[in-house]
């Protein structure tokens, strides 16, 4: 009686499980963006108005500091794929240092860090905002293949452990039927 029910159970499980549970397969695209978090923006004017206030003091730490700023925030801007953003800031930073290089040299003199902020915001390519794109799309195409494999691996694995239980629970409804039959007689 005991492998009866012991086989009744075990189909009784085989059947909930197939139902349907299995992990959804496609992990789409949107899937991925609806995980990045908005950062708030820096606005380009406020920072020129912060550059130009610092320059007009003669205040290398300030000068220095700010123009660390926009460096990060210029390649935050690229990794988070926003490029029309990265391309005006640059723009108008790098328009900003032309202006004012000879006033900014003027009084950071030897300083070799500022000196190089300058020449590296100088040299910040706008195009680079649409290498950053490439390498984004890429590293966002990744991300949703590897998804969709770990998803296709997991549904694998389901359905091989629900067909091994089908084997299972058959073998143990013919034990069953068997010792029925031979307690029978049959």
């Amino acid at each position: 009686m005991k492998k009866i029910f012991f086989g009744i159970v075990a189909l009784a499980a085989i059947t909930f499980t197939a139902c349907n549970n299995a992990p959804k397969a496609d992990v789409e695209a949107a899937d991925v963006d609806s995980l990045v978090v908005e950062e708030p923006t820096v606005n380009v004017d406020e920072t020129i108005s912060a550059l130009s206030a610092a320059v007009e003091a003669s205040d290398a730490e300030q000068t220095q500091s700010l123009l660390a700023k926009a460096q990060e925030y210029i390649a935050q801007l690229q990794a988070e794929g926003k490029l029309e953003e990265a391309k005006v800031y640059i723009a108008k930073i790098q328009e900003f240092i032309a202006a004012n290089e000879e006033k900014i040299a003027s009084f950071t003199g030897g300083n070799e860090t500022v000196a190089n902020l300058v020449s590296a915001v100088k040299a910040l390519p706008i195009d680079v905002a649409d290498a950053a794109s490439n390498v984004a799309e890429g590293a966002k195409d990744a991300v949703v293949g590897a998804a969709n494999d770990a998803a296709n691996a997991a549904t694998d694995a389901a359905n091989n452990a629900v067909e091994a239980g089908k084997q299972e629970a058959g073998k143990a409804i013919d034990n069953a039927a068997n010792a029925v039959k031979g307690k029978l007689g049959l």
